[in-house]
């Protein structure tokens, strides 16, 4: 039997903007031992690539999420990359959003909805025209689905495991007030994050490889890196303005744990980049279909971003007041 290690990808999405959700995600793949991450994207192309899809394509869009969403076809490649992971697991599941979020954020999906832009009773038209896009997509590829499946298969590669974080604007600013800032707060729950899924998919003395994007400008990781994992030790092997690398062993499993720049250039962390891209799009075509339905003449929507977001507070205040929602509520405070 061959011998494997557990790789997990770990990336983020929405950090900097003053609105809408921050979500991280973290994939986990059962590989061979002797399988290079470094190399990996390469070795599965051409089923998979970190380009925009266009008409005609044939590949699975897996990459930096930023060069995937890109002109006409930008969100489609993102829900193309995210449509594909969850068949990759689930077979031939329900396929609606509401379900897979479910799955993927079962911490936070019961918090979740009880935001009032993020409930699916409250964005109905929007949530069907994300499932009807779903459904489109996968129809339409499921040619090349299979081809990507049996790739990985090719090389014994296998996707075990997907969770998430989603965190709304209250959750947010309620952890930033706990924590002190934005940076502890995403450093903390992509950890924990980490541990989750080890605990949730490491099969006994098995290795694990974890591969994170640098998380602001930290370049020292060692002593949050106890704190999350019940004071185990772990060895620094690099520290430096590029990558960050420490090794251990918790609950009987090695673990090596990078940060590096860029990290999601990576294919697990890419992979994660995807899934966290997309749900945050998802989240925010909610978010604006919900105030553009109650500020008198429509909305233009938002992205979250600061520049924008002012904008858009601007023109939802009145309304937000009139609803008796504090501005804590949908607008977060680092």
């Amino acid at each position: 039997m061959q011998a494997t290690k557990l790789v997990i990808g770990v990336d983020e999405a929405g950090y900097g903007p003053s609105m809408g959700p921050l979500t991280i995600c973290a994939t986990a793949w059962r590989v061979p031992c002797d399988f290079q991450v470094e190399t990996m994207s390469k070795l599965l192309e051409p089923e998979f690539f970190a380009k925009p899809i266009k008409p005609g394509s044939s590949h699975v869009p897996i990459g930096d999420s930023k060069k995937i969403n890109k002109d006409r076809f930008g969100k489609q490649g993102l829900c193309l990359g995210a449509a594909f992971q969850w068949c990759e697991l689930q077979g031939n599941g329900t396929l609606d959003w509401n379900t897979v979020f479910a799955d993927w954020a079962k911490h936070d999906w019961e918090r979740l909805h009880r935001v009032a832009w993020y409930a699916v009773d409250g964005c109905a038209k929007e949530q069907s025209n994300q499932d009807e896009q779903l459904k489109s997509i996968v129809a339409d590829t499921a040619a090349y689905f299979a081809n990507a499946s049996a790739k990985l298969r090719s090389l014994s590669t296998r996707l075990v495991g997907i969770q998430m974080r989603v965190l709304d604007e209250p959750e947010f600013n309620r952890q930033v007030d706990i924590l002190g800032n934005k940076s502890s707060l995403l450093s903390e729950t992509s950890l924990k994050l980490v541990r989750n899924v080890i605990a949730g998919f490491v099969q006994p003395h098995e290795p694990v490889e974890i591969y994170c994007d640098k998380h602001g400008g930290r370049n020292r990781y060692q002593s949050l890196l106890s704190h999350c994992f019940d004071q185990e030790m772990f060895s620094i092997l690099l520290e430096g303005a590029k990558c960050s690398r420490y090794s251990s062993c918790w609950n009987g499993n090695a673990m090596q744990i990078q940060f590096q720049v860029d990290g999601d250039s990576l294919f697990p962390s890419a992979a994660a980049s995807i899934l966290a891209k997309w749900t945050r799009e998802v989240l925010m075509g909610r978010l604006n279909t919900f105030w553009n339905s109650r500020v008198a003449g429509g909305i233009e929507p938002t992205a979250g971003y600061y520049v924008d977001a002012m904008r858009f507070a601007g023109q939802i205040e009145s309304t937000a007041s009139s609803m008796l929602l504090e501005r804590s509520l949908w607008w977060r405070k680092k």
